[in-house]
């Protein structure tokens, strides 16, 4: 069991700031762990000779550190006992896990123009394949049982060649099929994530993996997050501070739309081996590059990080082709296999050969239908803000299906209740937080609606709900 003394010990070798006194780099190294939720509210710090004992610092430099956050009201502090961290420390106060996943679905009413979910309308080939699925398979839709609960092995052999082409040397025993992204992050996370222990995510990301990390007993922490995207400086000082069993990472980041570089996912993957982290990278948005390159997987890179990759087709193809897969090692895909299999008889067999279908016959063309497509809704919408809500910051997305928009001084879940209320639902930023104030004045702007839907809901957004 790792201390706070051995948590603190890490930080402050790896801290790279160089500048002011050392008690300030003590407290900033505090601070850094209770930001992240690596220390939690409610802590006990060591006290300040068993700090300077376990640390080689003299006691007056850690009194000196303990009496500026506590001045920072980041400690509690009562006679004769140890400090404690407070409620600055507190984390959310508590948007519920329901309330989370909730605020990126789509309600039960049509909207005038749908905005909470980044999730697409059915591409041309979809269409054609649901149209006569028995045409478009070239045999009768209702072979068998309906059934492929270990995953339709043409399917299979379709997923590793697209892997393969992504530089990741995946054999079929090493993929899993799963019903679609979501429910591959759910299998990983439950699997590998251990009780109490942290899971390390970009401090503002994906809602729907907070159910997964509760389900493990887990807790969120938040690896520091900036206007250009994650700092992996700072990230990798955690990872070295916290060890967490897992650090879930995505390719174009959900939802600023940001990248990391080639050099930046290599460190951030040679940092993960010398920690024991198995990264999860998230890879359901990486072919959807608009400005950007996504950043190679961390399977490719060489570094002898333990990886789960995630992938699937519902951002390309369409939403509701509940299509998903993961890549690791053959030992953990066999029992996440059994899992899926135990757990709803495997996707759907119908499903699964259509899929196969489309990814080998109408990949390519689909991505670039697609990506076109997002470009022309991506110039409607920054023209429409220009025009109707000049004041409002946004980051021009390196990859991905939506906008993180900041209107300044805005109460992110008021905006989202009155843009709901003027028929044009939205997610708030708050939804997307691991620590409280990384949503602060944001809300995500998904941008797969044609351009003149944008245009519409952005005039509606700036008129009734800012």
């Amino acid at each position: 069991m790792r201390t706070t003394a051995d948590q603190l010990r890490d930080v402050l070798d790896h801290w790279r700031s160089g500048t002011g006194p050392l008690y300030q780099q003590l407290a900033d190294a505090i601070v850094s762990l209770a930001e992240s939720g690596s220390l939690e509210y409610g802590t006990r710090l060591p006290s300040e000779r068993a700090l300077a004992d376990s640390l080689h610092l003299s006691r007056n430099t850690v009194t000196a550190a303990y009496q500026r956050l506590r001045d920072d009201a980041w400690l509690d502090v009562k006679a004769g006992a140890a400090p404690t961290l407070g409620a600055r420390a507190r984390g959310l106060d508590a948007m519920s896990l329901q309330d989370r996943f909730h605020r990126i679905l789509p309600g039960a009413q049509a909207p005038l123009v749908g905005l909470s979910s980044a999730t697409p309308p059915p591409a041309p080939a979809v269409v054609t394949a649901f149209a006569d699925a028995q045409a478009f398979l070239g045999a009768s839709p209702t072979l068998g049982t309906g059934y492929a609960a270990l995953g339709d092995p043409d399917l299979v052999h379709a997923v590793v060649a697209r892997l393969r082409a992504q530089g990741i040397d995946a054999q079929p025993e090493e993929v899993v099929i799963t019903s679609g992204g979501q429910q591959a992050l759910w299998l990983t996370l439950t699997e590998l994530a251990g009780p109490g222990s942290p899971v390390a995510l970009e401090g503002v990301t994906y809602p729907g993996v907070f159910d997964a990390i509760s389900s493990a007993g887990s807790r969120p922490l938040a690896l520091p997050i900036g206007r250009d995207g994650l700092d992996v400086a700072a990230s990798i000082k955690l990872l070295r501070a916290a060890r967490p069993d897992v650090a879930y990472v995505t390719t174009f980041h959900n939802p600023m739309g940001t990248a990391l570089t080639e050099d930046e996912a290599l460190a951030l993957a040679e940092a993960a081996a010398m920690t024991g982290t198995t990264l999860v990278d998230d890879r359901i948005t990486a072919d959807l590059a608009l400005g950007g390159v996504p950043a190679p997987p961390f399977a490719a890179l060489g570094t002898g990080a333990s990886v789960v990759t995630i992938s699937g087709l519902s951002k390309v193809f369409w939403g509701g082709l509940r299509i998903g897969w993961l890549h690791t090692n053959a030992t953990l895909a066999a029992q996440l296999r059994q899992r899926k299999a135990a757990m709803d008889l495997g996707s759907s067999a119908l499903l699964q050969r259509i899929a196969r279908e489309l990814l080998t016959d109408s990949f390519e063309s689909t991505l670039a239908w697609r990506v076109a497509a997002l470009r022309e809704s991506l110039d409607a919408t920054v023209d429409a803000m220009r025009e109707y809500a000049p004041e409002w910051k946004v980051r021009m997305p390196d990859g991905g299906p939506s906008l993180w928009v900041e209107v300044p001084g805005m109460n992110a879940d008021r905006f989202a209740a009155r843009a709901e209320a003027a028929g044009v639902p939205v997610a708030p930023g708050t939804a997307f937080e691991v620590a409280p104030g990384g949503g602060a004045s944001h809300f995500r702007l998904p941008i797969y609606l044609p351009p003149e839907e944008m245009r519409l809901g952005v005039k509606v957004l700036a008129e009734r709900a800012a």
